[in-house]
């Protein structure tokens, strides 16, 4: 009896460990692989106004290691976006996929307004027929409810996409772009201000922040030290660290270097701190960002506010003359990375729909 029962766990345990081994030889679970390098975003959605077919699949533009379609999967549901990936992203050093691209990107192009911390996630798909329904396809790494909530998320148009083209390019093209904007992004994720009102000239504003009222005051202090530190490392990706003020030669290059990197005049009056480029850029350093960076047991109870958004506007011009000094323009950028002018041209700039043909 004994030896029955061994027998059969042993065939048990046999039959599991064989049967696990057909699955990941079907289903190996390390992508982007030979049957799973199509990527299905999460968290964004086109728009149908293209006249789109049920499994129709459109590319919209390619990168290096990235081609990207618009797939219609249901009939009368929005489109989405899909990704065919280059197994070569595994030997490379950093994979600056193009989900994070856009999202920064399209955070960028609104001024970080309503910025929220739900970024184009990638769900792999195993054997990709774009002419089955979205339900069908089979997928590597679906949360739990992810089946809920795959085709919610941002509605835009496919021009939407497109139109963001030279800030795309650039941050593909260049590293201290793409870091730069991360940082900041992450700077507003963690105290989010307006920038639009708290750079405008207008005298009158909705959105202009207000200091805390002193029981607030406490628990937003991480909030903002954690806010100056990354506005910080947003400058400082750009710019470097400040040069010995007291040594003359390193202060006029590094100002020839802030007007060929940005075409920022250092001398300027930053407005919103009421002193130069120049004396808030070490401000920012020293004043700011080591008391936040560095708490030594110290509560940082004579942080303002203030003192935050004004860092966070100083990243923000940064981070804005940089790329507005050094991105290509719209048509050469589209050009460059192999958009479909003929899905572009299909797209309703006055209608939207989630109709299909």
């Amino acid at each position: 009896m004994e030896d029955k029962l061994k027998k059969a766990i042993e065939y048990w345990i046999d039959y599991q460990i064989d049967t696990q081994s057909k699955l990941e030889k079907k289903y190996p679970p390390n992508p982007p692989n030979d049957v799973c390098k199509t990527a299905y975003v999460k968290g964004l959605s086109i728009e149908n106004s293209f006249g789109p077919k049920v499994g129709e699949i459109n590319e919209l533009f390619e990168t290096e290691y990235e081609k990207l379609f618009v797939w219609t999967h249901d009939k009368n549901k929005n489109s989405s976006i899909v990704i065919d990936v280059d197994l070569a992203v595994k030997d490379i050093p950093f994979w600056k996929n193009i989900g994070s691209v856009i999202w920064m990107a399209m955070q960028y192009a609104h001024a970080f307004e309503g910025i929220s911390s739900n970024w184009f996630e990638y769900r792999w798909i195993y054997y990709f027929d774009p002419e089955k329904n979205l339900s069908e396809q089979k997928f590597f790494n679906l949360d739990q409810f992810d089946e809920l909530y795959l085709k919610s998320g941002r509605i835009i148009k496919a021009t939407d996409i497109s139109n963001l083209a030279p800030e795309i390019e650039f941050m593909l093209r260049d590293d201290k772009a793409y870091t730069a904007l991360m940082m900041l992004c992450n700077s507003f994720l963690q105290h989010y201000i307006c920038l639009i009102c708290e750079l405008s000239k207008y005298p009158y504003h909705d959105h202009l922040s207000e200091e805390p009222e002193i029981w607030k005051h406490a628990t937003i202090i991480p909030n903002m030290e954690a806010a100056i530190v990354q506005a910080c490392r947003s400058v400082e990706g750009i710019l470097g660290e400040p040069p010995n003020s007291k040594k003359q030669t390193s202060v006029i290059k590094h100002k020839e270097k802030w007007r060929e990197l940005t075409g920022i005049d250092p001398d300027s009056i930053f407005e919103k701190a009421n002193m130069s480029y120049w004396d808030f850029y070490y401000k920012l350093f020293f004043d700011l960002r080591n008391p936040s960076a560095h708490s030594y047991g110290n509560i940082n109870y004579r942080l303002e506010k203030s003192k935050t958004v004004q860092a966070q506007c100083f990243a923000a011009i940064v981070v804005r003359d940089y790329f507005h000094n050094h991105i290509l323009d719209l048509g050469e950028a589209q050009k460059k990375l192999n958009f479909n002018l003929n899905l572009l041209g299909r797209v309703s700039e006055n209608t939207s729909t989630i109709r299909t043909k």
